[in-house]
């Protein structure tokens, strides 16, 4: 005689193997995955809605994520949610790998350093600022949120003796003053541009005259993504996409500043097309230079940049410094070289 059994109600179904496999844990992978996927999936919707905007910042993070993910399955092990769980993250390091691995020429000659810093309402503190100028050997320095007390604090730390050029405004209480400092000569050429018309910062133009090179620089500043401003936000960085086409010839050509987003923002993304984002170029990882100096959130974005057309990035980095919030960024290239004729 042979007795039928009966499933319990509420006992696992088996899973591989013939073990029993309980599906809530299945279940959660599965969620946290959606999750995830949606967060990392916003950096292809070219949108002006804040949330959206923010969400697009969380690149980094979610990479992270799907490798705890693929963690926490593997020892699980949970392994028909492998599969899924690792195609996101295949997709996740076909993104972010490629900023780790250098393009730099370190064996170029050191031509020029360029530095960028955001002295958040000119409270950065003007010696960690000279202290950093000198370190690097700075030529030009683009600094942005320029007050006129910040200018001074910055000459009595001695850049008024280590720069012949100033080009640019302060603004007294306010985030709009732009400076532009260099160690060559330097003109100014900014004019009437339309592509400051989406931003209320200053955003100088200048073509420094490096030993014989010229190269035009142009600070940016644009305006944070605060709820009510997405629109002249996305707006500004189209502008300065449309200021670089404009940029014809073999000029080298710089854009440096805060531009106030990341590579997970579509509208980035194509302002920085042509042009080497220097610490991609350097192979430098996650790179962080925002939110600094006692901020809820701990530092997970790069929104100071400096891109380049016409240069050989040679090597690059950051500095985080007291009272701003942004950490400063900076890179040295090599000029394009230039072919010789016997007479």
């Amino acid at each position: 005689m042979t007795e039928t059994a009966r499933r319990r109600p509420g006992r696992p179904t088996p899973g591989w193997l013939g073990r029993s496999r309980p599906a809530g844990p299945d279940l959660l992978i599965a969620l946290v995955l959606v999750v995830l996927g949606v967060v990392g999936g916003a950096r292809w919707l070219d949108s002006t809605w804040q949330p959206v905007v923010v969400l697009q910042t969380a690149g980094p993070l979610v990479a992270l994520g799907l490798l705890g993910l693929l963690g926490v399955t593997a020892l699980l092990r949970r392994w028909w949610m492998l599969l899924p769980v690792g195609a996101a993250v295949a997709v996740a390091a076909s993104i972010a790998l490629p900023s780790w691995f250098a393009e730099t020429s370190p064996d170029a000659p050191l031509d020029l350093t360029v530095m960028a810093v955001n002295l958040s309402f000119g409270r950065a503190d003007a010696e960690q600022v000279a202290d950093a100028v000198r370190a690097e050997a700075v030529d030009v320095l683009v600094a942005t949120e320029v007050t006129p007390e910040a200018l001074a604090a910055l000459d009595e730390a001695g850049l008024d003796q280590w720069f012949i050029e100033e080009v640019g405004e302060t603004r007294p209480e306010s985030y709009t003053g732009t400076m532009v400092f260099s160690r060559f000569p330097a003109t100014e050429t900014t004019g009437e541009d339309p592509v400051d018309a989406h931003t209320p910062s200053l955003q100088p133009e200048v073509v420094v005259d490096v030993t014989g090179t010229a190269v035009r620089v142009k600070a940016v500043h644009v305006p944070a993504p605060l709820a009510g401003d997405t629109v002249e936000w996305r707006a500004a960085l189209r502008a300065l996409a449309t200021w670089r086409d404009r940029q014809e010839g073999s000029e080298p050509v710089l854009l440096a500043g805060d531009f106030n987003a990341s590579r997970g923002h579509p509208a980035f993304r194509h302002t920085a097309e042509g042009f080497d984002d220097a610490h991609q170029v350097a192979g430098l990882g996650w790179v962080r230079t925002w939110p600094f100096v006692g901020q809820r959130v701990p530092p997970y974005i790069q929104l100071d940049h400096l891109l380049s057309r016409g240069l050989t990035v040679v090597e690059a980095g950051s500095t985080a410094i007291h009272g701003t919030d942004h950490a400063i960024v900076w890179a040295t290239y090599a000029l394009p070289e230039t072919e010789s004729t016997t007479p």
